[in-house]
């Protein structure tokens, strides 16, 4: 969805519509690590206020996703309730030298080509950052047995008891060390 700056009227612009997961999947990366699947349909409620020098977005996305844990491999259900509020200015006002670091105040600026506002991305970029950078079903989740892929949330490790011997003992038997070489 497009919105030219023209259409909004001085006493702002309400958007509300509805992603289904066909629509979500347009904006999910070839491989994505979170698997996101939607379990309800992301509502989305923008008020699009427009300054003299910038445009005001504010409002709220919600919906339910499924996404896979990170350590335990299940799928669960993560809620989907983020607030929107950033402010949009022109790519002619965007910051001509690098930045080194952002300061917490300016991570709500956005830059836009000054004529056409893309909802769609907008929203996308709203639903990505929410995503939290690892993804765990619950802080506890004690992941899977490398060993045996026992989920070890349910089960309890299938592998063979060790009899207390390092897991480097068998690497002796590959080269003997200094002092065997020397007898």
């Amino acid at each position: 969805m497009r919105v030219r700056i023209d259409e909004i009227p001085e006493s702002g612009r309400t958007l509300r519509f509805h992603w289904d997961e066909d629509r979500l999947g347009q904006f999910v990366p070839p491989g994505d690590p979170f698997n996101l699947k939607l379990l309800r349909p992301v509502n989305v409620v923008l008020n699009l206020d427009r300054h003299q020098d910038h445009v005001r977005v504010t409002g709220k996305i919600e919906g339910a996703l499924e996404v896979i844990c990170h350590r335990c491999l299940k799928p669960f259900p993560m809620p989907l309730n983020e607030p929107v509020d950033l402010y949009l200015f022109e790519k002619a006002r965007m910051p001509k030298e690098q930045e080194k670091e952002l300061e917490p105040e300016e991570l709500v600026y956005e830059f836009f080509d000054g004529e056409v506002i893309e909802v769609d991305q907008l929203v996308a970029e709203q639903v990505f950052l929410a995503l939290p950078v690892k993804v765990l079903c619950v802080e506890e989740c004690k992941g899977i047995c490398p060993g045996c892929g026992a989920n070890l949330n349910e089960e309890a490790c299938r592998c063979k008891a060790d009899s207390g011997q390092s897991p480097f003992a068998k690497l002796k038997s590959l080269k003997p060390g200094p002092r065997e070489s020397t007898k």
